[in-house]
């Protein structure tokens, strides 16, 4: 299924640059459906002898179902920036789970938090926190909250295997454009459909790369 999913990464990637969001509320929910059927697709018998695990990953990928359906809901065009703020923190609730998914998963496959892996994200936890905080406080629970539970998935996945880390380190690049979206840019301008292409781009490769990883887990042992 992986043809299926980069077909519909890339149309993602070209309506949120158009912009089109009806397309973007059509295509975008399918992205869940193709990942979860490609990372389980080459070993179903293995899957569902891991009911656990299995059962992880589904939860997980559910809760970044939820959370993109979220974020594309109509409050994420109100003019109010604390409207947009607050759809960010329903969206990033959903998609917390998303991300305690993938510590559970990344933990169970044998990958540790180091301090080392820690102090480097520290900075972008920081920035974003303190872009909120200058810039949309409402966005605060969402930087925080949500930001600490990325974050924690990018040092998992750092201690996991070079592409997982890059997945990783992209969601964190995804949704730092998000908060700079929502903090910085003017909504409906130019730059902020571009950027909103450049979060879409990044986003679908983070969750290719951290699934591809988590499954190869669950089917093969390792």
């Amino acid at each position: 299924m992986r043809p299926a999913y980069l077909a519909v990464a890339a149309l993602s990637v070209v309506a949120a640059a158009i912009p089109s969001d009806a397309t973007t509320r059509r295509v975008k929910p399918t992205l869940v459906a193709s990942s979860a059927l490609f990372s389980s697709a080459s070993n179903r018998r293995a899957a569902a002898n891991k009911p656990l695990d299995t059962g992880l990953l589904v939860a997980g990928l559910t809760g970044g179902w939820v959370g993109d359906i979220v974020l594309m809901g109509k409050d994420s065009r109100s003019e109010d920036p604390a409207v947009r703020a607050s759809n960010l923190n329903r969206g990033s609730a959903a998609f917390a789970i998303n991300q305690l998914a993938y510590h559970a998963l990344f933990l169970r496959a044998g990958a540790r938090i180091t301090g080392r892996n820690v102090a480097l994200r520290i900075p972008a936890m920081l920035g974003g926190i303190g872009l909120a905080s200058i810039r949309n406080k409402k966005a605060l629970p969402a930087a925080v909250g949500y930001g600490t539970a990325l974050a924690t998935t990018s040092v998992l996945a750092q201690d996991s295997r070079p592409d997982a880390a890059l997945g990783g380190n992209l969601f964190v690049v995804s949704d730092g454009l998000i908060l700079g979206r929502l903090t910085l840019l003017r909504n409906g301008s130019r730059l902020d459909a571009l950027t909103d292409s450049a979060v879409m781009a990044t986003y679908v490769v983070a969750q290719m790369l951290l699934v591809d990883r988590l499954a190869e887990y669950i089917v093969g042992g390792k």
